[in-house]
């Protein structure tokens, strides 16, 4: 029987990282292989359920240690066959008046994960963003359109996209757009919340992109992993993973919360109001783009995976709390 594969979660306390560690676990509960493809390793009882190494922010002492010291002692620790590296500077305006923690954290950790992986022959799963993109080409971004980020935010991702082409280890590169789903701190919780009853919520009606739970995004890794150090392993680079379709987040926001309701996951009257706002009054430090769909078909087609329609994808945001 082949080992068990070794997977060490980078920012497994995030809302992406939270949901991966989660599919991970019920994959081993359930004693099946949580990453595979049967075409590529054979029947789920072929391959143990993978081992999960999800160490916390201090255990990782990523504050008090160089990127690539880090790295190297990360991979030495727990000797992984795939990282998956969810730690970021996530916060778009706190970029702008922070800098250089958005460039150490978005530019030179992912750049010191490429040069250890490479060396060490462990493959990198790593996640940027729409913010890469200026938002002015008005058609879905495919992977090759040259990229514009308006904010620093933005700017650190793509610069730590390079990084790790530069290194040219054996990596994934997975932009996602708008997250929502997990416990807190997204506006899915927000909308949920019964303390928000009837409190008016203004979202953007001139702002277009994608909506993704984060409990898809997890369950489309998951599978992804199953490919690495196979025959069928897809190519290394960049890959747009995205629901279908495109939504202002007001339209999201009605729409999540006719679905909640629907679903008996909110009471009619604990729903709060939702209010058109226009970007521009709302006076925010970073730039966003104005319109940020993103095309997945070339992840659908080389990772033989149809992805639903945001509207269909809400129901898993709404299954179970996370």
């Amino acid at each position: 029987m082949k080992e068990a594969r070794r997977i060490l979660l980078l920012g497994g306390t995030g809302r992406l990282g939270m949901a991966i560690a989660r599919h991970i676990r019920l994959a081993a509960n359930a004693s099946i292989d949580a990453c595979g493809s049967a075409r590529e390793t054979g029947p789920s009882s072929a391959r143990p359920a993978p081992a999960l190494f999800a160490p916390s922010r201090i255990a990782l002492a990523l504050d008090t240690r160089i990127p690539l010291e880090a790295a190297e002692r990360w991979i030495e620790t727990w000797k992984p066959e795939v990282i998956v590296n969810c730690i970021a500077a996530s916060d778009v305006d706190r970029c702008e008046h922070e800098p250089l923690e958005a460039i150490r954290i978005n530019t030179d950790l992912p750049g010191a994960l490429a040069k250890a992986a490479r060396r060490a022959n462990v493959h990198l799963v790593h996640f940027s963003t729409d913010f890469v993109f200026d938002g002015e080409l008005r058609r879905p971004y495919r992977e090759d359109d040259p990229a514009a980020p308006l904010s620093v935010y933005g700017e650190s991702k793509l610069h730590g996209e390079k990084a790790i082409a530069s290194e040219n280890p054996s990596h994934w590169i997975f932009r996602i757009s708008w997250l929502y789903g997990g416990r807190e701190r997204n506006l899915a919780a927000t909308l949920l919340d019964p303390a928000n009853a009837g409190r008016t919520i203004a979202l953007s009606v001139d702002r277009i992109g994608v909506p993704n739970p984060v409990q898809l995004l997890a369950r489309e890794i998951v599978h992804a992993i199953g490919y690495v150090h196979g025959p069928l392993q897809p190519a290394d680079g960049v890959y747009h993973l995205s629901c279908r379709g495109q939504a202002s987040w007001h339209e999201f926001g009605r729409e999540f919360v006719a679905q909640a309701i629907d679903a008996g996951c909110l009471a009619p009257g604990n729903a709060p109001r939702i209010e058109a706002i226009h970007e521009q009054t709302m006076e925010r430090p970073a730039r966003r783009p104005p319109w940020s769909v993103l095309d997945a078909s070339r992840y659908e087609t080389t990772f033989e995976r149809p992805l639903p329609d945001w509207r269909a994808a809400i129901t898993l945001a709404l299954q179970r709390a996370e």
